[in-house]
């Protein structure tokens, strides 16, 4: 017959020689109880007003860095291959459409205005369309005095034909593609004209047989074609 371990009264083991309850207990690894799981477990995520002070800060710095990044280079750079690839398609749209079209350029409006010239005589007729694109804001016609004047001139814009209704320098492209004139006209940031800084600064060339236009970037030194 197997030997069975004598019980207590209770029906468990006896305790070991010298043990209490107390002592057996005391010994035994304890384990959090679900409450303190829970309060733990609690401390691992954020308040709201933790969240809510994270996020002033980060507005207030927001708020300090921003007005300092300058974009006018960005800008310049945008309006130069806008004004470009604008007068690229119209010379391409007066050889579609066998007619002239006639490009005004309004430097205090800081706008192309172009006239769809059916009537072939560099006109502004009341039954013609005109259209205008804007160049963009913070950029505007000119060459700050410090940077050298590209081949076509140093005026803003350098097209001597002037549409006679508006009184604006105009580049006349015609149907076979070419232009009245070889000409061109330069785009800058004010911090640029100011004399700030040397970036920022465009010119868009005009070239009279093909009526290709062609960028340049100054680099602080000198004109660089192209982007």
């Amino acid at each position: 017959m197997q030997h069975r371990p004598p019980r207590s009264r209770t029906g468990n083991p006896p305790l070991p020689f010298g043990c209490t309850p107390r002592l057996m207990q005391d010994a035994l690894p304890s384990r959090p109880s679900p409450g303190r799981r829970g309060a733990a477990g609690a401390r691992r995520g954020f308040t709201l007003i933790e969240m809510l002070l994270v996020m002033i800060i980060i507005g207030i710095l927001a708020a300090i860095m921003v007005p300092r990044l300058d974009t006018s280079k960005g800008r310049a750079k945008a309006a130069a291959l806008r004004l470009g690839t604008t007068l690229l398609a119209v010379q391409r749209e007066a050889i579609g459409k066998q007619h002239q079209m006639v490009v005004m350029v309004d430097t205090v409006g800081r706008r192309l205005r172009i006239l769809d010239d059916s009537t072939n005589d560099g006109i502004w007729n009341n039954s013609e369309r005109v259209r205008s694109m804007e160049i963009g804001d913070g950029i505007a016609f000119g060459r700050p005095a410090g940077v050298s004047a590209q081949p076509f001139g140093g005026s803003a814009v350098t097209f001597t034909t002037v549409e006679p209704t508006t009184g604006l320098p105009a580049i006349v492209f015609y149907r076979n593609g070419s232009t009245q004139e070889y000409g061109g006209l330069y785009l800058s940031s004010p911090k640029a004209l100011s004399g700030a800084t040397s970036e920022g600064i465009w010119a868009v060339e005009i070239t009279r047989a093909t009526g290709r236009a062609e960028w340049y970037n100054w680099n602080g030194t000198g004109w660089k074609r192209g982007f």
